[in-house]
């Protein structure tokens, strides 16, 4: 459904318009002014999508409002309504961008087409942007396919050295002009001789750290990794300028102890700007993981072996108890959460994040007498309030940047929250500034 501002200094056309059975056409009508300041200020307040405006009005004309609007909402779409003798003025506000006009007395089977046309290409121009939002899901995936590909075949030694030499690309993986290394990360779990994992659990935490390398590894520019099927481990290609985040990979996974129950051990070879000498770098990587590795080891090239924190990873390295595992995975949430409440955030996205279910996640949030909803729903009044005191925000922009698309439910919750709606609250801390 569209929202619809009707906007006429006459009361009698506002709200016999506002009576119409807008609903057969997908439009909700969101209310009535009479005049533009009024529309500015209830538009403010809760955004449409469609004005239906007069021309002549007190304090602002209609074509002043549709400058204003086109200036600070240009996705709003306006109808004039007009007299004949405004109709030099509908021409120019047609001029300006008016999606069509309407003559005085009012003709509804005129105005049902003219909505009728306007609705029609907002639904298309709906479809337009979930089509290439699509498109552009579909490239990506198909991108990271690419890459998984060739990265297998580097590292299986398959690739075609001719097609390395003559542009040092494939797949979508640059070498070209970039300094790489390459490295092998083995999950300890599974490395251990007394290791007892089943097929189904190695396949899920293998797919738990590709997905979670894909978030910190590859997307983060850092270079691009590939997952082993016959051994479990993961290849890695570095970016020669993110050595250090690639000797802290291990490091960074510990966040996941709560899933994985593992250290992890890492290899690599030396840095080559050749593509034509990655072999050695992969074939180096390999032979220092097998020949040197002890669990929570990082093996640097030429065979150098550095201890990782040894008495720690021994201890991680065993079996951790369900209510570490439980906290790690609460605190990993609520950090995902603070990353990404100013959007649409389901529970089960946080679940997926964090690979448990969903009774299980809420089950960790009511353990500790809280629940989703009012986790996120605290950092979005926190993060609120604290925009509030910019008073370069519009309270509609603070309930877009916070993750609500209601200004209604938004002032709800707030008011909830502080005991104050937002306009009190910010006037509450003007007086008080």
């Amino acid at each position: 459904m569209y929202r619809l501002l009707i906007v006429d200094d006459e009361k009698e056309i506002r709200e016999g318009l506002a009576g119409w059975d807008w609903e057969r056409l997908g439009i909700e009508p969101a209310g009535v002014c009479a005049h533009g300041l009024e529309a500015l200020q209830a538009i403010a307040e809760k955004p449409v999508d469609i004005v239906l405006t007069d021309i002549r009005m007190p304090f602002l004309d209609g074509l002043a409002l549709m400058q204003a609007l086109s200036y600070q909402y240009p996705f709003i779409k306006v109808i004039i309504l007009s007299g004949y003798n405004d109709f030099d003025y509908a021409q120019e506000a047609i001029r300006n961008g008016a999606s069509d006009y309407l003559l005085k007395p009012v003709v509804f089977d005129d105005m049902r087409r003219a909505f009728a046309r306007l609705v029609g290409r907002l639904d298309e121009q709906k479809q337009h942007e979930w089509r290439v939002e699509v498109l552009k899901r579909k490239a990506g995936q198909l991108s990271k396919v690419l890459r998984k590909s060739f990265l297998q075949r580097l590292f299986e030694g398959r690739v075609d050295r001719d097609l390395l030499e003559q542009d040092g690309a494939e797949g979508e993986v640059l070498l070209d002009g970039d300094d790489f290394s390459a490295a092998l990360l083995r999950m300890d779990r599974f490395a251990r001789p007394d290791a007892s994992v089943s097929d189904k659990d190695r396949k899920l935490l293998s797919f738990a750290l590709d997905n979670i390398l894909d978030d910190i590894w590859d997307s983060q520019g850092c270079g691009y990794h590939w997952l082993e099927p016959s051994t479990g481990n993961v290849a890695l290609l570095a970016k020669g300028d993110r050595e250090q985040e690639l000797m802290g990979l291990p490091e960074q996974l510990q966040r996941y102890m709560g899933l994985f129950r593992s250290t992890f051990s890492l290899a690599h070879g030396p840095r080559t700007s050749d593509p034509l000498r990655l072999d050695e770098s992969i074939a180096e990587a390999r032979r220092a993981l097998e020949t040197f590795a002890s669990p929570g080891a990082y093996i640097g090239n030429a065979g150098k072996w550095l201890p990782n924190r040894e008495a720690s990873h021994e201890r991680a390295d065993a079996p951790s108890t369900e209510s570490e595992g439980d906290s790690s995975l609460l605190l990993e949430a609520k950090r995902y959460i603070m990353e990404h409440y100013n959007r649409s955030l389901t529970l089960k996205e946080v679940a997926d994040h964090v690979y448990v279910s969903v009774g299980h996640l809420s089950s960790l949030f009511k353990q500790r007498n809280e629940t989703f909803l009012k986790y996120l729903t605290s950092i979005r009044m926190d993060k609120a309030k604290q925009l509030m005191m910019d008073n370069s925000y519009k309270i509609y922009e603070i309930v877009e940047l916070v993750g609500y698309n209601d200004p209604a439910y938004f002032s709800e919750l707030f008011k909830r929250n502080t005991g104050k709606t937002p306009s009190e609250y910010r006037s509450r801390l003007q007086h008080n500034g």
